[in-house]
């Protein structure tokens, strides 16, 4: 073989050789630049994580909460006007909800449906409660578990449309049977009737 050949053939492998270590190191920087474009992401989502976990924590007890309410209000509902018609419920459970936005009762349709007086040990004193049912010392049990299903619905369907649609009640926050006379009707405005209750604010 001749100097030539051989210088030629130096030459070329020397080139490859280049060619070879530009190619590694420019695959090396695409792996690299992907790498790092990846992990930012997780290195991001590790760091958001507890506040994602709390997020969700916060929309559970919401979620648990609401439905407590509904609970309440349905509650309220089938003890106060299971008899009566549809209208006839809705319009109690107004009444219910109507306190809960009036300064003169508690903030949330629980505390309003258990609101009572109580004794020195803490338990509500037999016929001292804004709603009857509650103290009036009868078992509380849902027996018409069809019924109450339908005032669950309809519970629902009051705290989602409460000061969007028409208030039957006109406000009140007060109502009696009509076969009946309480001593606090004089002090109250009259604003309605529905069914076999006539409502006050």
């Amino acid at each position: 073989m001749k100097a030539s050949d051989v210088a030629r053939l130096a030459f070329i492998a020397i080139v490859v050789v280049f060619m070879l270590y530009g190619i590694i190191n420019k695959v090396n920087d695409y792996m690299y630049e992907d790498y790092t474009e990846v992990a930012r992401p997780v290195a991001e989502a590790v760091v958001e994580e507890p506040q994602i976990e709390e997020d969700i924590i916060d929309l559970v007890e919401q979620e648990d909460e609401y439905y407590s309410q509904v609970q309440c209000l349905a509650l309220n509902i089938y003890h106060e006007a299971r008899s009566e018609s549809a209208l006839g419920q809705e319009a109690v459970g107004l009444v219910t909800m109507n306190r809960v936005y009036d300064n003169r009762y508690p903030d949330t349709v629980c505390d309003v449906v258990y609101q009572s007086h109580m004794d020195s040990k803490g338990r509500p004193i037999r016929n001292k409660c804004q709603f009857s049912w509650f103290c009036d010392g009868k078992s509380d049990t849902i027996h018409d578990t069809e019924s109450f299903d339908k005032v669950l619905i309809l519970s629902e369907s009051i705290l989602k449309s409460y000061g969007i649609e028409r208030d039957i009640t006109d406000g009140a926050v007060m109502y009696h049977a009509s076969y009946v006379k309480p001593y606090w009707a004089s002090s109250y405005i009259k604003t309605s009737r529905v069914d076999s209750h006539i409502f006050y604010k």
